[in-house]
């Protein structure tokens, strides 16, 4: 197997190990267990992100290629109407697996991914965490991998379902947690949304729209946490209330 096609199908992988990595080197600094370490989530989500865009792009640089050429990006690719109802349907699906999961599940929808932090830092994260992580997660699983694994695979089925298998693996210890139901969950929560940005990617292979409603999906997360952390008796109202 040639080092690009190695590549190809160990990238996708790489996230899941990064995540649980710095999750478990987290809680070994700090000393904390990893359920007191959960509320810190989206800011190791961010380092993790930056990581995987340096890793990325020496990995672009390896193949003689680059993050502009991967994106590549073109002017009027983002149409107004056509980006508004690709960023509600991700809304919609993304909340909703979440929310379905949650109550198949645990029988409530879980509070462990909205708890407060510093406030000084819900700030920070609020514009760091979003932008991070579109130029981290959909650059690396589909842009890069997808379409390499189709290429040297010769399978489109494969490429999309070995993809997006890890992308909604690598939720499942965001934050780490080694609890099968918890695990379960975040799977489960995911697949739904992965099932739909593989139907709208393959129809034009247009990452920009993709891009942009994750980044509000990201955008409405960090927020949250911001609120709770402004507002901390908020956040104790909602979990007495789950």
């Amino acid at each position: 197997m040639s080092m690009k096609k190695t590549l190809a199908f160990s990238i996708p992988v790489l996230r899941t190990i990064l995540f649980i990595t710095a999750g478990l080197l987290l809680t070994v600094i700090t000393k904390k267990t990893l359920l007191e370490m959960t509320r810190w989530w989206t800011i190791l989500c961010s380092v993790v992100n930056v990581i995987t865009i340096i890793i990325l792009a020496v990995v672009l640089k390896y193949e003689g290629s680059s993050y502009r050429e991967l994106l590549n990006y073109k002017k009027g690719q983002i149409k107004f109407k056509n980006t508004v109802i690709i960023v509600f349907s991700m809304l919609l699906v993304g909340i909703g697996g979440m929310y379905a999961f949650g109550y198949l599940i645990y029988g409530y929808m879980p509070t462990l991914l909205i708890q407060p932090v510093p406030v000084w830092l819900g700030i920070i994260n609020v514009i760091v965490f979003p932008v991070t992580i579109i130029f981290a997660e959909m650059p690396i699983y589909f842009a890069y991998s997808i379409n390499r694994i189709e290429k040297f695979s010769g399978s489109r089925v494969l490429a999309f379902s070995y993809c997006m298998f890890f992308y909604a693996l690598q939720h499942s210890f965001i934050p780490l947690l080694f609890d099968w139901k918890y695990i379960v969950f975040k799977f489960l929560s995911f697949l739904p949304l992965m099932v739909v940005l593989s139907i709208i990617y393959n129809k034009k292979r247009n990452l920009a729209p993709l891009m942009i409603g994750h980044g509000i999906m990201d955008l409405a997360t960090s927020s949250q946490i911001l609120i709770m952390s402004l507002f901390p008796a908020v956040y104790i109202m909602i979990q007495q209330a789950s």
